[in-house]
């Protein structure tokens, strides 16, 4: 006679392996008086690792001290380099769906350093639009520094129209109020334009007049490319 088949059913635990617990890892906090030694290191590498610092945290982006150590730094020597610090300004006014990405209190300490936009400030800014590098600071970043500096169109007309700046610093003053839609700056450009087609007349006309300097004549196209945006504007 057949033996009953038992009902008891036997399964085979699987063996799982312990669960491993990683160790946290800790980041150490920047100090960013540390990392603005560093900024300010006569070394390109160690003033690069430097920003890389300050820029690294989120926290350390918010301290008050952050935006003031961008703008001394404004005309670093390295052109890469400034076209970093000068997009890190505006990144604080970066808009993340619908609401800025830091609150107002950082904003507010940023653009109280914006407001100490000078002359120095501003042919760093000039001749880093002139060079090869301008492209790493795009138009928005551009625009979003330049609703926040006082007299910024004023600025730059001034610049445009002053012969003992580099002619292609100037061009790039002009180009910027083009692009930028400074539209109040009309008067002061077409003016420029008018002297300066004059001048190249005269010479024309008559081959013993003293030819005006190259770097003026050399305006031209650009004044009369931001000239035509500017009326399109208008």
């Amino acid at each position: 006679m057949p033996r009953p088949r038992s009902r008891v059913q036997y399964r085979v635990a699987a063996t799982e392996p312990p669960s491993v617990r990683l160790p946290q890892r800790v980041v150490p906090a920047v100090d960013p008086w540390i990392a603005g030694e560093m900024f300010f290191s006569p070394h390109v590498q160690e003033r690069r690792r430097g920003l890389a610092l300050l820029l690294g945290s989120e926290t350390t982006r918010r301290s008050p001290l952050v935006p003031q150590l961008l703008l001394v730094r404004l005309e670093e020597p390295d052109l890469g380099l400034r076209a970093q610090i000068l997009q890190a300004l505006s990144d604080y006014f970066e808009v993340r769906e619908r609401q800025f990405r830091y609150p107002p209190e950082v904003r507010a300490v940023v653009v109280g350093c914006l407001r100490k936009f000078d002359r120095p400030q501003w042919l760093a800014l000039l001749e880093l639009q002139s060079s090869d590098l301008a492209a790493r600071l795009g138009p928005e970043a551009l625009k979003a520094l330049l609703e926040r500096i006082p007299d910024a169109a004023a600025q730059l007309a001034q610049l445009a129209s002053d012969r003992s700046v580099a002619s292609n610093w100037r061009c790039a003053a002009i180009e910027i109020i083009g692009q930028a839609g400074f539209t109040d700056t009309l008067p002061l450009l077409a003016g420029l334009e008018i002297r300066l087609t004059g001048c190249l007349a005269g010479q024309l006309a008559l081959d013993f007049a003293p030819p005006d300097p190259l770097e003026d004549q050399a305006l031209l196209p650009a004044l009369r490319d931001a000239l035509q945006r500017l009326r399109e504007m208008g």
